[in-house]
Formats: structure tokens, sequence, C-alpha cells
């Protein structure tokens, strides 16, 4: 999990009143929260991946509000990993699609369906799904196999999909554009902060209006 937080630095300086500084606090906070939703759709659209960019996108909580602070929590499993970096290892969890324990960690290929779906979603028959190669030397990978007839002759032939290769560990690269970076989470706050106080200043001179 990843958990942000949101401090309008200076704010109690300001002659505001406190649900106008709570105000501004919410709505700096959805603007950060928003930035990182972008960030996040920028990913879904450069890798084509609803599966975990949509999810990620999804897990950015509503911020939570106390004082002149606030906290935003990212809670898709991964998305720290992708932003960081760091080496991956198997869990050793039971497989949803298996039942047994994940000794390997599988990586899709460039043009595998696993790239955009997750191997319990695309619904393979447990028959065609194989391994192929050695898991222990770690020269193994993950395929779809299937028993097709020859025409005009006897017998079969396979058709084999390679899904993906299995692993003993990952590293994965850190990735900082996953995530808005300084500058653009501070042009979102600042925009938000502005239309606040260009509110307040409009509801000012409404009132100046009234009473004269």
């Amino acid at each position: 999990m990843i958990r942000l937080h949101v401090d309008v630095i200076g704010l109690n300086r300001l002659p505001l009143a406190p649900a106008i500084r709570t105000e501004m606090v919410a709505d700096v906070a959805r603007a950060a929260r928003q930035a990182v939703r972008d960030s996040f759709q920028a990913m879904v659209d450069r890798t084509q991946s609803q599966g975990f960019w949509g999810k990620a996108k999804r897990s950015v909580n509503p911020p939570v509000i106390r004082d002149n602070k606030a906290t935003i929590d990212i809670t898709h499993l991964g998305v720290r990993l992708q932003w960081l970096g760091g080496t991956v290892k198997p869990s050793g969890r039971k497989s949803e699609v298996t039942g047994r324990r994940i000794k390997s960690l599988l990586i899709p290929f460039r043009d595998s369906p696993l790239r955009r779906r997750s191997l319990a979603s695309l619904h393979i028959p447990d028959e065609e799904v194989m391994v192929l190669g050695n898991v222990e030397t770690g020269s193994a990978i993950l395929a779809r196999v299937k028993q097709r007839k020859r025409r005009n002759k006897d017998g079969h032939y396979q058709d084999v999909t390679p899904l993906g290769a299995l692993v003993k560990s990952a590293t994965i690269p850190a990735h900082p554009e996953v995530m808005p970076s300084r500058e653009q989470m501070r042009e979102y706050a600042v925009h938000a902060a502005t239309l606040v106080l260009n509110r307040l200043l409009a509801q000012a001179d409404d009132n100046s209006t009234l009473n004269s």
C-alpha cells in the first residue's frame, strides 16, 4: 500500500475561518488524488493494461481529512513495486488456477493475452494449460496446448500458444512516471487552492454588494 500525505503548508497563517481551512485542504487533497488517478490512466493508455492499471486507478481512495492535513491510500498490490522498483520472489501461496503452492513467477511474453488479463479470467481448460521445460532450472514456460485433428490425415497435432516465462525471481526497475511528479502535484494543488480563493472572493463581493 502507498499512503500519500497532503499538507497545505502555511495555511494557518491565513486569516481564514476553520471551516474554510478544512474546505481548502479537502479541495487540494481531492486534486492530489485526481493527479494520481490521471497518472494511472496514462499508464492504462500506454500499456493497454486495463487489468493492473485499471485496478490501480480504482484503488486510489478518497482523502481522509484531519485538521489541516489529509492522507490518500493507494491499495492495489504491486503499484509501489512498479513505482520504486525491487526484486520479487514467489509468494508460496496457493494458486487460484492449480491449487498448488506458487514456486515460480509468471512473466507474460510481449504478445501474451496475460499482459491484459489474468490467467483465471481467460477460462482456459485445465488440461490445456501446461508447463514446458524445466521449472527447477528456471528455463520453463507456461503455454496453452490444444490438441487438433489433422485434415485428411490420421492423428493429431498440437497448437501451442506460449503465455509466459516461469522464473525464480525478477527484478523490476523503478518507473518514476507511474506517479505524478512533485511539479505535477503542485500544479493540481495550486489550481485547486486558487479555485477556493476565487470562490471566497466572489462570495465576499456578493455580500459587499448586498450590504451596500
